[in-house]
């Protein structure tokens, strides 16, 4: 098997390998991309265009961000990958073709497939060969390397501008924090970091412990919301689990010590559940807000050591304002929010 593997990948060595971002491209100009298109097939289409598929025949064709492939569009694809046809936007007749595809995305195609916004057969198709890239925070053994090839790249670019042999270093209890901050961003975030350290120092000037605490605090600062938006690498350990009462992901509170909301929380804040950050399907602005209020409330309560008294004093209110607060929220969710009982 592996045999026959190493023959196929070393018959496509000299064909082309040409590469596309799905996520750059709406679904029509997407589709004309792949698969070409013949004059006329659309307002300015005046002349026959060949896709990427027949431009990449006898190669490999990898597909950037493949989860952003409207459902239109896969169906196509997925002829195209199971039976080796594809057909021009404007043509009549199917033609043949001989690509391989590798593809690459951010996003949980097993959870799109279960949203419905991913083909389960696609999904199926392209899952001959997983290769699963885990983030920075679960490899930081990797990371000491990184940090001494972006600092070389740093040196060369200085070195080009300036036409002066230029070098960068950094002190071990400086490395020690790079390894253990959880980067967001992954790979980008610690190049982009290294980058924005080296412009601080000087030629030969070591780049102190001082220094790499600062560019942290204000890479924590920049990156507070970051987690709000839905193509973001996890950066919490744990950050997701089954919601019993409803078929999609309920966000929970982050469990690691040493998790992103924890290293920029200060003493006496209340870390808030991430679900307040969710918006779910048919739920409306009201109903969120009574959700929000009851999350935040059960937070402060349990932050309190479970006291209505202290949660009604964290937040500035009084017993019975605060169970006010608590029914009302409850006759907008319609559910059973609290067992407690007021105290004396």
């Amino acid at each position: 098997m592996n045999y026959l593997c190493s023959l196929k990948r070393a018959a496509r060595a000299n064909k082309p390998f040409i590469e596309l971002n799905c996520a750059n491209l709406p679904e029509h100009l997407l589709e004309s991309e792949l698969f070409g298109h013949r004059r006329g097939a659309f307002t300015g289409a005046d002349h026959d265009r060949k896709g990427l598929f027949e431009e990449a025949e006898g190669g490999i064709l990898f597909l950037d961000e493949i989860g952003d492939i409207a459902l239109p569009v896969q169906i196509r694809l997925l002829k195209a990958i199971d039976e080796k046809q594809i057909k021009r936007l404007g043509a009549n007749h199917y033609q043949s073709c001989d690509v391989q595809i590798i593809a690459a995305t951010s996003r949980n195609l097993l959870k799109m497939v279960q949203d419905g916004t991913f083909r389960e057969d696609l999904c199926c198709r392209l899952a001959v060969l997983t290769v699963e890239a885990s983030p920075l925070r679960l490899r930081r053994e990797d990371i000491p390397p990184m940090i001494d090839r972006f600092l070389s790249q740093a040196a060369n670019l200085i070195s080009e501008s300036t036409n002066r042999r230029h070098g960068f270093q950094i002190d071990n209890e400086g490395l020690s924090l790079l390894c253990e901050f959880d980067y967001p961003g992954n790979i980008r975030s610690l190049r982009n970091l290294v980058f924005e350290l080296t412009s601080y120092v000087e030629d030969r000037e070591w780049i102190s412990v001082e220094l790499v605490q600062s560019m942290l605090a204000q890479l924590r600062s920049r990156f507070a919301g970051f987690a709000l938006t839905s193509d973001v690498p996890k950066i919490f350990d744990g950050i997701a689990e089954p919601d019993p009462y409803n078929d999609s992901v309920r966000i929970v509170q982050p469990v690691s010590e040493d998790s992103f909301l924890k290293s920029i929380a200060r003493e006496g804040d209340v870390i808030l559940p991430l679900e307040l950050c969710i918006l779910r399907r048919e739920e409306t602005f009201k109903q969120w807000s009574a959700r929000a209020k009851r999350c935040s409330i059960e937070a402060v309560h349990e932050a309190t050591g479970g006291s209505m008294r202290s949660a009604a004093a964290r937040l500035g209110l009084t017993q019975n304002s605060l169970l006010g607060h608590l029914h009302r929220a409850r006759r907008v969710q319609n559910q059973n929010l609290f067992d407690w009982e007021e105290e004396s």
